[in-house]
């Protein structure tokens, strides 16, 4: 793993990144296994690598989608479902705002630990409510996000101690989640320097197998949907789980 960054590698469905070659290839084989479907889908009759995108049903089930923008294709095997399987909550529509209830329900605040600033309940919350959607600058590729962090540490390094609101140079990545297992980017740092508000970025991290971790995230296209995972009490900090890729090279 290359960067420090809150995964979703284990909410997301199969995850590749191709070439119009190999995508090709794919489909050719696909056909073969799934003849019928290769004839009733119209936008498979006579594939064209220059559709910048399809997202479409799988037979049984499942769905795979490609992004020629990215290179991106995206297998949800039939029956993978895990909604059937797990009693997860539905991941609502883009553009979906958090409710005025919910935001008059959540403080952000001085934790008063290494942790910095969290999220706390100021009115009990039940279980699944939408917490809204990881809110960020859309970054492309890794060599874009190498670039854009880059910037950043060097604005950090020139203004470091003049701006009690910026973060430092350490934690330049905190804030970066990945939609694709490396391709897509979510960089929400700037949204959660703004503490007026709250926003699923100023969810602190607890390990899920603990009591303290009381949210999930789950991804649904490129939207990343945050939700309590349990009734949650007045003065319970909001936590997840970030993911063991975040801390990779911050055992220390």
């Amino acid at each position: 793993q290359l960067y420090n960054r809150k995964s979703l590698l284990t909410m997301a469905p199969y995850i590749f990144c191709v070439t119009p070659s190999q995508l090709t290839l794919f489909l050719s084989l696909f056909f073969i296994i799934h003849p019928n479907f290769a004839s009733s889908t119209p936008i498979f009759s006579s594939p064209s690598l220059n559709t910048p995108c399809f997202n479409l049903p799988l037979p049984g089930g499942g769905r795979i989608s490609f992004n020629g923008d990215t290179g991106v294709l995206r297998i949800r095997p039939p029956g993978g479902d895990k909604k059937k399987t797990i009693d997860l909550p539905t991941v609502p529509p883009q553009g979906t705002k958090l409710s005025e209830e919910i935001l008059s329900s959540i403080d952000i605040h001085d934790t008063g630990t290494i942790r910095g600033f969290g999220a706390f309940a100021i009115r009990p919350l039940d279980r699944h409510v939408f917490l809204g959607f990881y809110e960020g600058e859309v970054i492309r590729t890794r060599e874009a996000l190498e670039s854009h962090i880059a910037k950043r540490r060097k604005r950090l390094q020139n203004s470091e101690g003049t701006n009690k609101n910026d973060g430092d140079q350490s934690n330049a990545m905190d804030y970066v989640m990945s939609l694709d297992g490396g391709v897509t980017f979510l960089d929400g740092y700037d949204r959660a320097m703004d503490k007026s508000i709250f926003s699923p970025v100023h969810l602190n991290h607890e390990d899920g197998e603990k009591e303290g971790c009381n949210c999930m995230r789950l991804l649904e296209d490129d939207r990343v949907a945050f939700f309590t995972s349990r009734c949650i009490n007045e003065g319970e900090e909001l936590r997840f789980d970030y993911g063991r890729n975040f801390w990779a090279g911050k055992e220390d």
